[in-house]
């Protein structure tokens, strides 16, 4: 297979060609789509299953991306804080003493004598 061709074509118009490829490839709709269609190169969106259609709601309560509307967000009492906070510190605390156990077990655990190689 030879690149001649591709040797004789100028950069320039290499690059409006890829340019309009990149712009014709970008077009959502019209007759590029159509003919990208039918050439095989871009598919038409699928409709839902039914077990998604029966599971999503009708009319989602989605915020848009960008949006300056905001949802309520009730704010927890500070004695569910401070109960977490009490968890998380007793959890430290065993986690400390569960390692400062294994320390004095591996520390008083006399290491093992090297292996002896027999002799024939």
């Amino acid at each position: 297979m030879s690149f001649d061709c591709l040797r004789k074509m100028p950069i320039r118009s290499l690059l409006i060609a890829s340019a309009l490829a990149v712009a014709a490839a970008g077009c959502a709709g019209g007759a590029t789509k159509v003919v990208a269609e039918a050439a095989g190169m871009a598919t038409t969106a699928q409709e839902a299953k039914p077990f998604v259609q029966e599971t999503r709601p009708a009319n989602p309560a989605y915020i848009p991306v960008g949006s300056s509307v905001t949802r309520q967000a009730p704010r927890k009492p500070v004695d569910d804080f401070k109960k977490v906070e009490a968890e998380l510190e007793a959890k430290r605390l065993a986690n400390e003493a569960a390692g400062n156990q294994a320390r004095a077990l591996g520390s008083a655990t006399v290491p093992p004598q090297p292996a002896k190689l027999p002799t024939n």
